[in-house]
C-alpha cells in the first residue's frame, strides 16, 4: 500500500524528468537562432535601421538632457522664493502672505516632480531625495505657519531654515550635474554621427565576430545547463537519502492517521524505538497506543485539532511499546488534512522518560529528606494546610508531634557522624513503623522529627501515638556494633479548625517539645497556652536582656566564704543580678538560661569577671586583710569553650591588677565531664597564669575518679543538696563525709554551699571541711555592704561564725548587715 508522502515523491521525480527533456529540446531548438541572427545583423537595412535608431536616441536623450537644467534652475528660484516669503512671514505673519508661502513651497515639489520624470535614473534618486527633503521641510512649518492669528510682535523664527538651506544647495549641485550630462550627451550625439560615419565598412567583421561569439556563447550555455540538470538531480538524490537517513536515525516516532484517528503512516523509527513492524500498525486507531488514564486528555487534544486545517496542539501521556510496557512521551499533533500529500493529522512522539526521571528527581530533592526519604518541612506545610481545610470542612481537630531525639549529639560526637545519619534513618523508620497509612512523617533537619496526624477521631488517640512512639524508642538501636538506647522528647500539638494555622502549630508543637526536654528528656508534653505566653515572656526578656550591657543594668553581689577553723572570712563568691527597670531584681535563674540560649552569655561573663576582680584589686588595697580577699567567680559551660579564655582572664587580671593567686574560676563538673581532654589542657593554661580553679556543685554530676585525679584542682564545692541533709538524712551525711574524704586524699580545699544552720556549720567543721558558705553567714550583699562587712571582720577577734551563733550585741556584723 503506497502512502501519499511516497506518491508525492514520485511526483516530483516525474516533473523534474519533464524538465530535463524540456530543456533538451530547447537547446535544439536554440541552435537555429544563431543562424537567423547572423542573417539579420549582415544585412545593410540592419546597419541602416541602427544608425538611424542610434542617432534618434542620441538626439533624444540630448534634448531631455537639455530640458533638466531649466527644470532645476526654475525649481531652485523657487526654492529661494520660497525662504524670503518664510522670512516674510517670520517678521509680518498675514494669512495671504501664508497661503503664498505654501502655494511658493507646493511650486518647489512641483518642480522637483517635473525634473526627477525627465531626469535618468541616477539624477532622479538624486533628485528624489531632495523631494524628502522638501516634505521635511513641508511638514515641519505646517505647525509654524497655522492659521490662527498672529502676535503683535510676530510668531518669531520660523522652524526649516537649515532644511532650506539643505534644498538649495542640493537643488544647485544637481543643476551642476544637469549641466554637465547635457554637455556629455551632446558630445555623445557627435560622436555616434562620426561612428556611424567610420564604423560602416567595418560592419561586415564586426558582425561575423558578432555571430561566431553568439555561436560560441550558445553552445557554452547549453553546455553549463546539462551540467546543472546533472548537478540539480545528484543534489536530489543526495537530499533523498539525508531525508531518509535522518528519519531512519531520529529519536522521535512519526506517524501519520486519517481523521477517523486510524494510523495511515508509520515511520521506521517505531520499529527501531519501540519495536513494531513497519506494517504491524497501520490501520489501528491512535487511542490504541495511548495508556487508559491519559487517553481522556488525547481525545480532548485530538478533538480540539480536527476543529481547523494547521491547528497543532502537544500533551504528555504514555505510550503502548511492541513489549507490552509503557514510555512517557510527548506528543505533538499537527493538522495536515489540506496537505494534498499527507492528507491526515501529523504525530510526533518523542521520548521524554530521562526528562521525567529528572523532574522527579528534582521532585523529590525539593520536597524530601534526601538522607531519610520523608518529607521535608516544605512538604509537611503543604500537607498540614491541607489537613486544616479537612479538618475544618468535617469539624474535627488534627495533630501534630514534634519529636526530638536525646542526646543525639553525644552519639554524632562520640561514635561519628556516619553512625548519627544511620541512627537518623533508623529512627525515621520506627516512626514510620508506629504511624498510620494516612499520617505523614517528616524531618525537619537535624534529629527533629514530626508525625501529622489527620483523621483523628479524639483527642485521646493524639496521646496513645505519642506514647507508643515513647515506648517504641526505649527499644535500643543497633549502631556500629552496639546497642544503644536513645530516647525521645515529644510535644504534641492539637489544632482545631478556624483557629489554628500550620505556623502556629508547627510552633506549639516546637514549644511544647522544649518543655519536655526540660523535664528532662524522654518526656510527652502536651502544649498548653500557656507555654506560648512563657516563650512570648522569654522572647521580650531575651530582648531586654540584649540592651541590659549597653544601660548597665547588672549589678554584682557578694557573698563570702567563712574559714570553718578560724570563723575569718577569706573569700567572696560574685553573684550577678540585673536589676530590670520596669520588672525591678531578676533571678538569676530566669535570665541567666535566656543569655545561653540567645549567645549573650560570653559578653556578660566577661562583665563579670571584670567588675569582680576590679572590685576585689579594690580590697587588696583598702582592707588590712592578709592574705588579701580572694575572688571566686563562675565560669558558664559557653565561656568555658572558649579556645582564648586563657588569654582573656590573663588580660582582665592585667587591667585590674589583681593578684593571679586572688582569682579563683568556679567550672560546674557537667561542664568538666563534656570534653575532659580539653578540659586538662585549659585548666593546664589556667594554672599556668597563677589562678586557682575550683569544681562547682561537686556531686551532682558523673565525675569519673579517674579523671578527677588527673584535674589540676585546688578546691571541690559539695552542692548545697546535700549539705541540706546533713543530721536528718543519713545518706547525705554519707555522701559528704566521702568527699571530705575524697578531697583529703587529693590534697583538695572543700567548701560547703547553702550552710543555713548552727548544727550544719558545726558538724562540718568536725568532719574537717575547710570552708564554708551558706545564708547562716550572710546573704549575698551589694558591693558597698559587703565592704562594710569586711572591714568590721577585720576588728581583732572578730569570729563570723560567733557573730551569727551569739546574741546579736556581742559581735552585730551578720545581723545588722542582712
Amino acid at each position: 500500500m503506497s502512502h501519499p508522502l511516497q506518491s508525492s515523491l514520485d511526483g516530483v521525480q516525474r516533473l523534474v524528468g519533464a524538465g530535463v527533456h524540456t530543456a533538451r529540446g530547447a537547446l535544439k531548438y536554440n541552435r537555429l537562432v544563431p543562424i537567423i541572427l547572423g542573417a539579420a545583423l549582415l544585412g545593410p537595412s540592419m546597419f541602416a535601421l541602427w544608425a538611424a535608431i542610434s542617432g534618434y536616441q542620441a538626439g533624444v536623450l540630448a534634448a531631455e538632457a537639455a530640458g533638466l537644467p531649466d527644470l532645476l534652475e526654475e525649481a531652485r528660484y523657487s526654492a529661494v522664493q520660497q525662504e524670503l516669503l518664510r522670512l516674510s512671514f517670520t517678521v509680518a505673519p498675514s494669512p495671504a502672505l501664508r497661503l503664498r508661502t505654501l502655494r511658493q513651497a507646493q511650486e518647489v515639489a512641483v518642480d522637483l516632480e517635473l525634473a526627477r520624470a525627465l531626469a535618468e535614473p541616477a539624477p532622479a534618486r538624486a533628485i528624489k531625495a531632495l523631494e524628502v527633503i522638501e516634505e521635511q521641510y513641508r511638514a515641519e512649518v505646517a505647525g509654524a505657519l497655522a492659521p490662527s492669528i498672529p502676535p503683535a510682535g510676530g510668531i518669531g523664527p520660523v522652524p526649516g531654515a537649515l532644511l532650506l538651506d539643505r534644498l538649495k544647495a542640493g537643488i544647485w549641485m544637481a543643476t551642476l550635474a544637469a549641466l554637465d550630462r547635457e554637455a556629455v550627451f551632446d558630445d555623445r550625439e557627435r560622436q555616434i554621427q562620426r561612428d556611424v560615419l567610420i564604423a560602416t565598412p567595418l560592419v561586415l567583421g564586426i558582425d561575423v565576430t558578432l555571430v561566431s561569439a553568439v555561436l560560441l556563447l550558445i553552445w557554452a550555455k547549453g553546455r553549463r545547463d546539462r551540467q546543472g540538470a546533472a548537478r540539480e538531480a545528484a543534489a536530489l538524490a543526495r537530499s533523498e537519502r539525508r531525508s531518509s537517513a535522518l528519519m531512519q536515525n531520529s529519536l522521535d516516532v512519526v506517524f501519520v492517521s486519517s481523521a477517523e484517528g486510524i494510523i495511515t503512516y508509520w515511520g521506521t523509527t517505531a520499529a527501531q524505538l519501540w519495536g513494531y513492524a513497519d506494517d504491524r500498525l497501520l490501520g489501528l486507531p491512535v487511542a490504541d497506543l495511548i495508556h487508559p488514564d491519559d487517553r481522556t486528555v488525547f481525545e480532548e487534544l485530538w478533538h480540539l485539532i480536527t476543529l481547523s486545517e494547521g491547528a497543532a496542539g502537544n500533551m504528555e501521556g504514555r505510550a503502548l511499546l511492541q513489549d507490552g510496557s509503557w514510555r512517557q512521551v510527548e506528543l505533538i499533533l499537527t493538522n495536515l488534512m489540506q496537505e494534498p500529500a499527507v492528507a491526515g493529522i501529523v504525530m510526533t512522539a518523542r521520548d521524554i522518560e530521562a526528562r521525567k526521571a529528572f523532574e522527579t528527581q528534582m521532585t523529590q530533592r525539593a520536597f524530601f529528606d534526601a538522607l531519610t526519604g520523608l518529607p521535608n518541612r516544605l512538604l509537611l506545610h503543604d500537607r498540614l494546610e491541607q489537613a486544616l481545610v479537612r479538618a475544618t470542612r468535617h469539624r474535627r481537630a488534627i495533630a501534630l508531634l514534634f519529636i526530638d531525639l536525646d542526646n543525639f549529639k553525644l552519639i554524632n560526637d562520640s561514635l561519628g557522624h556516619t553512625v548519627g545519619d544511620d541512627l537518623l534513618i533508623k529512627a525515621a523508620a520506627r516512626l514510620l513503623a508506629c504511624g498510620r497509612a494516612e499520617d505523614t512523617v517528616a524531618r525537619l533537619g537535624g534529629d527533629e522529627f514530626v508525625v501529622l496526624i489527620d483523621k483523628l477521631v479524639s483527642e485521646a488517640d493524639a496521646a496513645d501515638v505519642a506514647e507508643h512512639i515513647a515506648r517504641q524508642f526505649l527499644c535500643p538501636f543497633p549502631l556500629d556494633g552496639r546497642d544503644v538506647v536513645v530516647t525521645a522528647s515529644i510535644g504534641l500539638a492539637l489544632g482545631y479548625p478556624d483557629r489554628d494555622t500550620a505556623e502556629s502549630m508547627l510552633r506549639n508543637a516546637d514549644v511544647a517539645m522544649y518543655r519536655a526536654k526540660a523535664s528532662g528528656k524522654g518526656q510527652l508534653v502536651v502544649f498548653d497556652p500557656s507555654m506560648h505566653r512563657d516563650s512570648l515572656a522569654r522572647l521580650d526578656l531575651g530582648e531586654d536582656l540584649r540592651h541590659a550591657l549597653e544601660r548597665d543594668e547588672f549589678r554584682l553581689h557578694y557573698q563570702p566564704i567563712v574559714d570553718m577553723a578560724s570563723g575569718r572570712i577569706v573569700e567572696a563568691e560574685a553573684l550577678v543580678r540585673w536589676q530590670h527597670p520596669v520588672r525591678g531584681l531578676v533571678s538569676p535563674g530566669e535570665f541567666i538560661p535566656v543569655a545561653e540560649e540567645m549567645g549573650l552569655i560570653i559578653p556578660l561573663g566577661r562583665w563579670v569577671l571584670e567588675n569582680a576582680c576590679r572590685q576585689a584589686a579594690e580590697w587588696a588595697k583598702t582592707l588590712p586583710i592578709d592574705p588579701p580577699i580572694a575572688i571566686s567567680v563562675n565560669i558558664s559551660p559557653r565561656e568555658f569553650q572558649q579556645l582564648n579564655l586563657d588569654l582573656e582572664v590573663a588580660e582582665v587580671l592585667r587591667r585590674t591588677g589583681l593578684p593571679p593567686s586572688c582569682l579563683k574560676l568556679e567550672i560546674t563538673e557537667g561542664v568538666i565531664m563534656d570534653d575532659v581532654e580539653w578540659t586538662i589542657a585549659m585548666m593546664g593554661k589556667l594554672k599556668k597564669i597563677g589562678v586557682k580553679l575550683a569544681v562547682d556543685d561537686f556531686g551532682t554530676g558523673y565525675s569519673s575518679l579517674a579523671y578527677l585525679k588527673r584535674l589540676p584542682l585546688d578546691v571541690l564545692k559539695i552542692d548545697q543538696s546535700f549539705v541540706k541533709g546533713i543530721g536528718s538524712v543519713r545518706e547525705d551525711s554519707a555522701i559528704v563525709q566521702a568527699i571530705l574524704s575524697l578531697a583529703q586524699s587529693l590534697n583538695l580545699d572543700v567548701t560547703g554551699e547553702g550552710i543555713e544552720t548552727a548544727e550544719q556549720a558545726e558538724m562540718l567543721s568536725q568532719w574537717n571541711c575547710t570552708r564554708g558558705q551558706g545564708y547562716f553567714f550572710l546573704k549575698p550583699v551589694d558591693a558597698e555592704r559587703a565592704t562594710t562587712f569586711l572591714r568590721a571582720s577585720c576588728r581583732p577577734g572578730a569570729d563570723l561564725r560567733m557573730s551569727v551563733a551569739s546574741d546579736a550585741a556581742a559581735l552585730p556584723l551578720a545581723h545588722s548587715l542582712t
